[in-house]
């Protein structure tokens, strides 16, 4: 029997009814004080993949365009190959840039696709080559993407780094102070954490001044983890998250790789923030460390010395379940239409409340589906 295709108008509450093969997993934090968790979404399916993923390759080319916001692709395999929207393009000798929106390139195809620069202060240099760096944060994107899953201009992404870059060296230099500025919450059912031993006034988020960027010329401070020294500059955000990561290693690594994982979903104190996944495990487990890594401000936030929090997990997949649920609307962000034997590809934007995401499908069926709380009003 051939399996059913599920498209934009079913992947949601396919997910959210566990349907489909999707199956919810057994909630996980990284550590007993931690305010967020990680939801592993199964899946058993017998479909067939129709593509690779970018970070399974070596055959995808990727130049310097020799312009800010556009880098050149050439497709070099023999498979349709899948890059992620947050995909970092290492610059060799150039400036490391962020893709804004996913693509499929087609075998021996090459095409220009829209980035944003992640570290303002190095130079571009025309036909330099990049290599797969990760994926940006979420505090990025979350700052980064408004309404239909829109990037805002190079000035937004810009100030995100740098409010990214300094959550990133105060958590690694203040492991006790833990504090990451994240969203105004919608209203949402119960949490997933309760607070307790303090008074009905105190049970809001709590919330945090950011300190305004720092000019490129400014002198900055090198913060040191253990051994670990932090590069010079605020704006390097792929130098900076490497050495974060490091930093914390040994807590992001708990969040293990589960049999038939195809996604996961990240819920904290003020609910859920984001949730990803493919149609096919062979695709998320390419990309599972990145994924965890990039949700690592978050994850790793602590509560403060004056609260205590009673951790009830039962809570996860309700918090997942009201943002599936949500009335999105929906808008086409790019279409390509078979016109020499390629298949056909969509990818949708969808806006809801403060929730924004992106669809992508192959020939009529949902690959990859990307959903993140927004900071953009």
């Amino acid at each position: 029997m051939t399996p059913k295709t599920i498209s934009s108008s079913t992947i949601l509450q396919a997910i959210s009814e566990e349907s489909m093969g999707f199956k919810f997993g057994k909630p996980e934090r990284p550590n007993e004080s931690s305010l967020a968790c990680i939801l592993p979404i199964l899946r058993e399916t017998s479909q067939v993949r129709q593509y690779i993923t970018l970070p399974e390759t070596e055959q995808v080319l990727v130049f310097d365009s020799g312009t800010i916001n556009k880098v050149n692709l050439k497709n070099a395999s023999k498979s349709n190959v899948f890059v992620r929207s947050g995909t970092i393009f290492e610059g060799k000798g150039t400036q490391t840039r962020a893709l804004m929106r996913s693509a499929v390139l087609f075998p021996g195809t090459e095409v220009a696709l829209d980035v944003r620069c992640i570290h303002q202060t190095h130079g571009i240099r025309t036909g330099a080559e990049f290599k797969y760096g990760g994926i940006t944060p979420l505090s990025v994107d979350s700052a980064v993407y408004t309404a239909g899953y829109r990037p805002q201009d190079q000035h937004t992404t810009w100030n995100a780094v740098r409010r990214t870059t300094s959550s990133m060296r105060t958590m690694a230099g203040s492991p006790a102070q833990q504090e990451v500025p994240t969203p105004q919450a919608a209203a949402r059912p119960a949490g997933l954490f309760s607070r307790f031993r303090r008074s009905s006034e105190e049970f809001a988020a709590p919330t945090s001044v950011e300190a305004p960027p720092q000019p490129a010329s400014a002198p900055i401070p090198k913060p040191v983890v253990g051994r670990i020294a932090f590069g010079p500059a605020d704006d390097n955000l792929k130098q900076n998250f490497d050495e974060f990561a490091r930093s914390f290693d040994a807590i992001l690594s708990k969040a293990r790789l589960q049999e038939n994982q195809v996604g996961l979903a990240l819920i904290t104190d003020t609910g859920c923030k984001t949730i990803e996944l493919f149609d096919l495990a062979a695709s998320w487990e390419a990309i599972h460390k990145d994924a965890v890594k990039r949700m690592g401000t978050e994850l790793l936030r602590g509560p403060d010395n004056t609260s205590v929090f009673e951790y009830k997990p039962e809570n996860a997949v309700n918090a997942v379940r009201n943002v599936l649920g949500l009335d999105y609307k929906t808008n086409l962000i790019y279409e390509h239409k078979p016109s020499n034997g390629e298949p056909h590809v969509a990818i949708f934007g969808l806006t809801a409340s403060r929730y924004v995401g992106e669809i992508v499908e192959l020939d009529g069926r949902v690959i990859h589906l990307t959903i993140l709380e927004t900071a953009v009003a």
